[in-house]
């Protein structure tokens, strides 16, 4: 390094051009003290005068007493930066094991928050635990105060002296060391210089005074250094001390102020506690005795029978179940019976529930006595079969008893017993009855021709023949109820209550229809019965009318008709849909016309039978919808299909045009009118097809899914336990193609349920095997009937509200009857 480059690097006191002349010890010190900084240097260190009592000219001689003395001080500053360096290693390892400690002490915390959950049953206890808790985590906060004053005073603090002050002294002592190899250099060169040679004589001594300036400059700026960081390192060390010592005393005096505030709350837990042990003491000692409880029975809890505000019984405990693999094992599992279902779960390891059987209505229960094991029996659905084992009799016995008593209990609230819901429908339905009732003779007087009896005319009749569907004056149903209820069936209009299955015949029926039938071909001069007439002229005009039905059109065509169209060789039955469509009655006659394209003459406006190019369509012309006032009885929404207004059933030769196949196909057409025609024309009631298996009348109104046409089967005389070729009753029938509204009507006609098909199949078994848990629930509920017919001679409540319901529904929404999988015929 040149001279004016070592000149130049002066880290902590600049230096003029150095002189050219050699400086004394005075002119040096002189020189100094005119230098920034040193005034203030002096007068800080004023009490250091160790620095300023070593011999300069030494100094600047570089003699080897001076030159120890200042490497025993760069030692004592090394010494103190390692041993510094070790108390910041400590305290910054102290720092960390203390955030450690901090932090688990937090979760520490946390975790006893968690542990308060387990106590929220004991506001007491939790309240304790809660104020304990906080006080930790009190404390806790001041740890971390107290290791944050420490890292900010003794790490903070002790780092910035080692980095700063003896970095700075370090360096200082480097540069010394430089600049005194360079003024070796500048000696040896002058020392070396020939007398010879006066020019680089001149530039020898001249490059020396400059170095010897320089170093003396620099030698006086590192006795600065060092005897700074010397005074420098006895308050910079205690103040931190002292700093963190007040942290610490801050600290601890948080801590007892907080545990003195605490000492009346931990007396009064202390207190506690104390009680607590002694009950703890006295319960362990009461304890003690227990175990003279056990026994080696079983302990069962019969299930009682549930009342319907208590919900269905309740059963629960450990039974032995029977796998359906092929290894048939026996697993142990803990059922219970839950909301009309039988679950079952494991003994360890999962919470799920298992469902065995979701409807008990479905199901029935019996005991197994060919198994090997004991006390086994088993539940029976429409699908599968399960096998159940007791632990012993006693448990067998009472399984049993509450299985049978949940099935009962879910056949008997099926029907809303315990549902607020259904509970309020049904009384806005009772109300909605009561009113319907009170006004049941307005709305039947709708119906076309109701407004005047069906035999006399009188006007405003108050009685009505439910078998017939025409309305009565009190004269002319006195001699209705003379001819018997096989002729005749009288009820009074605003007497008597009516089910909704009747409302909807009397609707579809009405004088108009059935005076267009047994008055179609009377003679004018027959004396007809008028409000007025005396007695015998009254019975006897009715007799002839209903008893001898000498006013009926004979059923057949008439020679003239069939020459004037001659390829008239078939005839069938208009169908009638009741559901509420498009008035547009064009699109329905244009579809009427696709089929008879020829109208009628006009004077066969009131002939009974209608004629077209190729078919004749019975009941055509009997006044039918069109023919009605608008009711809201008259509709028949559980009829089955979608068909179209007008379609007819199946077509017939005209050679087999008689009254007992015509009742036939009208019954599956559900068509009153044409119905009502054949009961005229004297169709028998019991008459069988023999080219469709022997079915019956009613067994086509229960395929065709009305209940309106089955009523007036039934009304008239029908039998209902008759039996097709496959030993089918028509409850067979609507069971099978779960027509629940059919089931319903028969049960209440007391139909026979116990009676078996060819294949010795009852009602019950074919609804349990389709799975149609209303109808297994009717049936279930007529036999309960039945067996109260027996033992009390009188009927279940519970059946009669089911009816009633049932036929309020078949009222009102008779869609919520009709299955979407049923199959009508």
């Amino acid at each position: 390094m040149s001279v004016r480059s070592a000149i130049s690097y002066r880290p902590r006191v600049p230096s003029p051009d150095p002189p050219t002349v050699l400086c004394t010890t005075k002119a040096t010190m002189s020189y100094l003290r005119k230098l920034p900084g040193m005034k203030r240097h002096k007068r800080k260190h004023r009490r250091s005068k160790k620095c300023y009592s070593l011999d300069l000219d030494a100094l600047q001689d570089e003699e080897p007493h001076i030159k120890s003395t200042l490497e025993e001080q760069e030692a004592q500053i090394e010494l103190l930066e390692q041993k510094l360096e070790r108390v910041i290693k400590a305290c910054g390892t102290m720092v960390d094991t203390g955030k450690t400690y901090v932090s688990q002490q937090s979760q520490l915390a946390n975790c006893l928050w968690d542990l308060s959950v387990c106590f929220h049953d004991d506001p007491d206890t939790t309240s304790k635990l809660n104020r304990l808790i906080h006080s930790l985590q009190e404390m806790n906060k001041f740890h971390t105060i107290l290791l944050d004053q420490a890292s900010r005073t003794i790490l903070k603090n002790l780092t910035s002296f080692v980095k700063e002050d003896i970095k700075a002294a370090r360096e200082s002592r480097h540069y010394l060391e430089k600049v005194s190899s360079e003024l070796d250099a500048a000696l040896q060169r002058n020392s070396s210089a020939v007398r010879s040679r006066p020019l680089e004589t001149e530039e020898a001594n001249n490059l020396l005074a400059a170095t010897r300036a320089c170093f003396r400059h620099t030698a006086l700026s590192h006795v600065h250094c060092v005897t700074m960081l010397q005074a420098h390192k006895q308050h910079e060390l205690v103040s931190t001390l002292l700093s963190y010592m007040h942290a610490c005393t801050t600290y601890f005096h948080q801590g007892y102020d907080l545990c003195e505030g605490l000492q009346p709350f931990f007396k009064s837990v202390s207190d506690d506690l104390e009680i607590q042990r002694a009950e703890a003491a006295k319960l362990e000692k009461t304890l003690n005795n227990c175990h003279t409880l056990v026994t080696s029975q079983d302990v069962v809890q019969p299930a009682a029978p549930a009342l319907p505000s208590t919900g269905p019984p309740h059963m629960e405990g450990y039974l032995f179940k029977r796998t359906s693999n092929a290894f048939k094992t026996w697993n142990r599992r803990w059922f219970y019976l839950d909301n009309n279902q039988l679950v079952y779960r494991k003994r360890t390891g999962e919470d799920s529930v298992t469902v065995m059987e979701d409807d008990l209505r479905l199901c029935s229960v019996k005991p197994v006595v060919d198994s090997e094991r004991r006390f086994c029996f088993e539940v029976l659905s429409p699908t599968k079969s399960h096998m159940l084992q007791a632990d012993s009799e006693d448990m067998y016995q009472a399984w049993v008893n509450a299985l049978q008593l949940a099935i009962g209990a879910a056949l008997q609230h099926s029907h809303g017993h315990t549902d607020n819901r259904q509970q309020t429908d049904r009384q806005q339905t009772d109300s909605q009855d009561k009113l319907r009732k009170s006004k049941i003779w307005e709305q039947l007087v709708k119906v076309a021709g109701n407004d005047k009896c069906c035999d006399c005319g009188d006007p405003d009749p108050k009685w009505a023949s439910i078998n017939l569907g025409i309305t009565l004056c009190i004269a002319c149903s006195g001699v209705h109820r003379s001819l018997g209820v096989h002729y005749s069936k009288v009820r009074s209009l605003t007497l008597d209550a009516w089910e909704p299955e009747i409302l909807k015949v009397m609707a579809e029926l009405g004088n108009c229809v059935v005076n267009n039938i047994y008055e179609a071909n009377i003679d004018p001069d027959v004396t007809r019965a008028t409000p007025s007439c005396v007695g015998g002229v009254r019975e006897a005009y009715i007799k002839a009318k209903w008893v001898e039905r000498k006013f009926v059109r004979p059923l057949a065509v008439s020679p003239a008709r069939l020459s004037r169209s001659p390829a008239l060789r078939k005839w069938s039955v208009r169908k009638l849909r009741r559901r509420p469509h498009s008035s547009d009655t064009s699109k329905r006659r244009t579809k009427l016309n696709c089929v008879h394209d020829k109208p009628e003459e006009p004077e066969q406006k009131n002939a009974s039978v209608s004629v077209s190019e190729e078919v004749i369509l019975i009941g055509e012309n009997l006044p039918g919808k069109e023919a009605q006032s608008s009711i809201e009885l008259s509709s028949d929404e559980d009829s089955a299909g979608d068909e179209e207004e007008g379609e007819a059933v199946s077509m017939e030769d005209l050679s087999k045009l008689g009254a007992d196949l015509l009742l036939y196909k009208a019954s599956a057409a559900h068509n009153l009118a044409v119905m009502c025609l054949a009961m005229a024309e004297g169709a028998d009631k019991g008459w069988r097809n023999s080219e469709d298996n022997g079915r019956t009348h009613l067994h086509q109104a229960v395929l065709s899914g009305s209940v309106m046409a089955c009523e007036y089967l039934l009304l008239n005389g029908a039998k209902i336990n008759s039996q097709d070729d496959n030993g089918q009753t028509p409850l067979h029938l609507a069971t099978s193609r779960g027509h629940t509204a059919q089931v319903w009507l028969l049960l209440k006609h007391r139909a026979d349920q116990h009676m078996t098909d060819s294949s010795g199949a009852e009602p019950l078994a074919i609804a349990i095997q389709e799975a149609n848990a209303d109808i297994v629930t009717l049936l279930r509920l007529g036999r309960l009937n039945e067996e109260m017919d027996l033992e009390n001679g009188g009927t279940d409540d519970t059946f009669s509200e089911v009816v009633r319901d049932y036929s309020q529904m078949a009222c009102t929404q008779p869609q919520r009857l009709v299955r979407d999988n049923s199959i009508s015929e």
